[in-house]
């Protein structure tokens, strides 16, 4: 696809743009946007992505591949001669059935391609397919095949299976969504390794080591090497949610509840781990609902303390600054409103870019706005490359990819 080049404006407004904050000299950028081969209003396009070097995956959970909303995914592949990203493969699960929404949380990790199949709570879906999380990996010849289908069965009592997907080379991290019926609300992440054999087994199944009534295990989820961290978000309002770690050792080849951040706010955390540090979004924090990030980090002796809070340059009441999150390599990414133009609802979503410094302080350092609300429905970033969806009810999905320089 063709590559616009940006503009950095320390203000103003322009159809696609990357403004910086506080400079005033202009700059350029690139943004890719991604081709589609097909979609239609609604199809969600974008609902997830993951990037991973030269690849980038997206979730569709409105294609009617099989049937209404069985959802797809899609493989894009930047080309190294020309730079540009095509379109590679459409994944779709071998039992493809109407109603899975196939593609609402994917993850990436170099040939390994993860994607759920998740449809609404367990009172409301006790008759459908079971959820499940579907592995796809390239052949010899370069195509795409289903290698695995992981599942827990009808077993729903700790809520509904593949929540969120996680993928970090040989293992794959499971959450299950929690259950709000009967004051079920534990939930808990499942851990899969690559056996020698090339088979996918069940290794490990992480829970709350503390009580968990209050709010929900397992709705954002995030894999790094030996580490796993998984959001608790609130249940019961008024209570407060938190985030819990584990690590791996392995020389017990066991997992170990290492950390726990607590006193967060909001029915949808969201949460993404890079190494030592860790970035949450509370997209209802504050007396008037402009959300916050925060960044966590590891401490010598083990123990996670908040490093940096994340603020938008000029927050709004009922910003929603946290609803998506991502962080690798010193730079994170915040989805947030901004630019009410004097209605009295937020009309505009960008994703605001944030960068350490060499003493180890975080600041804003530019807006990636294209004028759009349903923009930033998911991000993820790839040292300085981010994959951005934009995914709603009423238009055609999709995915920017944006250069951060």
């Amino acid at each position: 696809m063709p590559v616009t080049n940006l503009r950095f404006r320390p203000f103003g407004f322009i159809a696609v743009a990357l403004f910086v904050a506080g400079f005033a000299a202009p700059a350029t950028g690139q943004i890719y946007k991604l081709p589609r081969i097909d979609g239609a209003p609604g199809d969600h396009f974008g609902v997830d992505v993951a990037i991973d070097s030269n690849r980038v995956l997206i979730g569709a959970t409105g294609i009617n591949a099989c049937g209404d909303n069985a959802g797809a995914a899609y493989v894009y592949e930047r080309d190294d001669s020309t730079g540009q990203w095509r379109y590679k493969a459409t994944l779709q699960a071998n039992d493809c059935a109407a109603g899975d929404f196939f593609g609402r949380t994917v993850a990436l990790s170099g040939n390994v391609a993860v994607v759920s199949a998740f449809h609404g709570s367990t009172a409301a879906m006790s008759n459908m397919t079971p959820n499940a999380a579907y592995v796809f990996e390239p052949d010899s010849s370069g195509a795409w095949r289903q290698t695995a289908r992981l599942s827990t069965g009808t077993d729903d009592s700790e809520g509904r299976f593949a929540a969120d997907v996680a993928v970090d080379g040989n293992r794959i991290a499971i959450s299950t969504a929690g259950d709000l019926t009967g004051g079920q609300i534990n939930g808990a992440v499942y851990v899969y390794e690559r056996s020698a054999t090339g088979h996918w087994v069940r290794s490990a199944r992480l829970s709350a080591p503390t009580d968990a009534r209050g709010y929900v295990i397992g709705g954002s989820l995030s894999l790094d090497g030996d580490r796993v961290l998984v959001g608790a978000s609130t249940a019961v309002q008024h209570r407060s949610g938190g985030a819990y770690i584990f690590d791996y050792d392995p020389a017990t080849r066991d997992w170990t509840w290492t950390g726990r951040i607590t006193g967060l706010n909001d029915f949808f955390l969201a949460a993404d781990l890079d190494g030592d540090q860790l970035l949450i979004g509370e997209r209802k924090a504050g007396r008037k609902d402009e959300g916050a990030a925060s960044i966590y980090q590891r401490q010598s002796d083990g123990k996670w303390t908040k490093h940096a809070s994340l603020a938008p340059s000029n927050p709004f009441e009922l910003g929603a600054f946290g609803s998506a999150v991502a962080i690798e390599g010193g730079r994170a990414l915040v989805v947030g409103y901004d630019e009410q133009l004097q209605f009295d609802y937020n009309i505009d979503r960008v994703v605001y870019v944030f960068e350490q410094h060499e003493d180890g302080a975080w600041s804003q350092e530019n807006i990636i706005d294209v004028g759009e609300v349903f923009f930033g429905s998911a991000i993820d970033l790839d040292d300085a490359v981010a994959a951005i969806g934009q995914a709603s009810d009423a238009e055609v999905g999709e995915c920017l990819i944006v250069v951060l320089h």
